[in-house]
């Protein structure tokens, strides 16, 4: 009788495999590692690098200062149905500064709902040099019927022939004429009426036949601007129709893209 001796595979020495497997993951998780390290250490330069190239980039682009009129406290105009100029004139100065940020640096006075002074937002201006002022805002007209809009440039009061002591420009130290922080605004009356036009234009060619005036008046948000610098009015909030309209992103959406548009142009035509 024959016997059938099986042949029992020879046991595995896991303890001799074991280290080679082992070594083999440590050396994955090493080069892993360094791979890591070399990476982030690639992303520490890179970000500084792209950061200064951003900035350096924004120092040199035109910059534009738009200024929603009112804030906090100040509600400025209420509509028939509650509607507040101060929000109103702020999603509007979203919406432009949204338009714009491709190719200027936008500046906002103001980004929430808080108060300001009219000094505060010529100064965030002036201290952004800004190259253009627009300061936002809707009419309230003694006469709901009527829907007119405006812009408005800097021209100080006429009254009198004779000026105070003090408002008499004085030689500064350097020997050149120091001129007052209130009349600032006045050696940019010429360059302000061109951008005040420039956005009667625009903006009539969104609202025809509706009327868009243009008057010079002494204006307090606009007199310490030391740029060329504009009110715009964008219809009457007292009026219930233009109400409705001012709700409308839609239809606000098209009024800020008038007046970039006029923005641009304006721009384009200014002496650098």
């Amino acid at each position: 009788m024959l016997s059938i001796i099986a042949q029992v595979p020879k046991p595995i020495n896991r303890r001799q495999r074991l280290p080679r497997l082992t070594e083999s993951k440590m050396a994955i998780s090493r080069v892993k590692f360094i791979t890591s390290i070399a990476l982030s250490l690639l992303i520490c330069v890179a970000i500084p690098d792209a950061y200064a190239k951003r900035k350096l980039f924004e120092a040199q682009m035109t910059v534009v200062a738009i200024d929603p009129g009112h804030g906090g406290k100040d509600s400025g105009a209420r509509g028939p149905n509650g509607t507040l100029e101060k929000a109103v004139t702020l999603n509007l100065a979203r919406m432009i500064a949204q338009q714009l940020d491709t190719d200027y640096r936008v500046v906002l006075t103001r980004d929430d709902d808080y108060a300001l002074e009219h000094s505060d937002r010529t100064a965030a201006a002036n201290h952004a040099r800004a190259d253009i002022f627009i300061s936002l805002h809707s009419g309230n007209s003694f006469s709901q019927a009527s829907n007119r809009s405006a812009v408005y440039y800097y021209l100080p009061f006429q009254g009198s022939a004779f000026k105070a002591a003090s408002e008499v420009p004085h030689p500064s130290e350097d020997g050149e004429t120091a001129v007052r922080w209130n009349s600032i605004q006045t050696k940019h009356r010429v360059t302000s009426k061109k951008l005040a036009m420039q956005m009667q234009a625009g903006l009539t060619s969104i609202w025809q036949p509706q009327e868009v005036t243009v008057r010079g008046i002494p204006m307090l948000v606009l007199e310490g601007a030391d740029m060329p610098a504009v009110v715009v009015e964008i219809g009457n909030l007292a009026n219930a129709r233009a109400e409705k309209q001012l709700t409308d992103s839609q239809y606000l959406l098209k009024i800020a893209g008038a007046i970039a548009r006029a923005i641009t142009a304006f721009l384009a035509q200014k002496p650098q």
